[in-house]
């Protein structure tokens, strides 16, 4: 993930010398690591004002900069959905699911640095997240709000999860994961992240909608109803027009 890679220095080299040699080493690695984090940041000011074709440079930036910087991935992959391209989308949050998969493998050292990472990129974005409810930031829309809240909890999800493989990623990478394959018509991968999704937190009401979405489109009807209703008693608001047509097409449904 995110480790310093430092040249292998000979054994017989005497540690004056060795010293000097680290550092000069390690250090233009801290300096990429800095980098992608104003990159990342940059790209998060961008997104808020929907100027999301800067946010995504800035965000592809960050990730070539320091390819462990899970965030920046998933701030890839929401500027590419805002864009409408879905399967670069599908690259960036399957890039972002990848990392989070791998840190199960990680040692205990490697994730307590993981988790200070978060602990700092979780305190960057409630920064930022009081200054759109503050009105420091001038025009931030409700959409913009719930992304940061998004990105908040993406990272909250993700502190302190077990071990399991299965148990590492976050629900809203999941929901996001899936509104891609969705929007690219691949309903089989979009209907297995929101169920991860809905896995990971029955409570996220946009999941069940989704879900209740592709179980309408294929006939579940029944089952696309009870999402609505998980939806809604989630606090998700769902489409009257979607609840409208699901009503006349389970009133057609021939009597079993």
């Amino acid at each position: 993930m995110r480790h310093v890679f430092l040249a292998l220095v000979l054994a017989l080299a005497a540690a004056a010398a060795a010293a000097p040699a680290v550092s000069a080493q390690g250090l233009p690695e801290q300096q990429r690591k800095d980098s992608a984090r104003k990159h990342y940041r940059a790209g998060e000011e961008f997104m808020l004002s929907e100027a999301f074709d800067k946010a995504e440079a800035e965000f592809k930036t960050a990730t070539e900069e320091d390819p462990g910087l899970a965030l920046a991935f998933y701030g890839l992959g929401q500027a590419r959905m805002a864009l409408k391209q879905y399967p670069g989308a599908v690259e960036a949050y399957t890039a972002c699911k990848d990392l989070f998969l791998r840190e199960a493998n990680m040692d205990r050292r490697a994730k307590a640095e993981m988790d200070r990472q978060r602990r700092d990129e979780i305190h960057e974005l409630e920064e930022s997240l009081a200054r759109v409810r503050g009105g420091q930031i001038k025009g931030a829309t409700p959409a913009q709000q719930t992304a940061l809240e998004q990105r908040i909890s993406v990272l909250k999800d993700a502190q302190g999860r077990a071990d399991s493989p299965a148990q590492q990623i976050p629900a809203e990478l999941s929901l996001g994961l899936g509104s891609a394959y969705f929007r690219l018509n691949q309903m089989d991968p979009a209907e297995q992240n929101f169920r991860a999704a809905v896995g990971a937190n029955p409570k996220l009401g946009a999941a069940h909608n989704n879900l209740a979405v592709i179980c309408m489109l294929s006939g579940r009807l029944d089952e696309a109803d009870r999402e609505i209703k998980a939806a809604e008693k989630a606090g998700f608001t769902v489409s009257p027009r979607f609840k409208d047509d699901l009503k006349q097409r389970l009133s057609a449904k021939p009597k079993s």
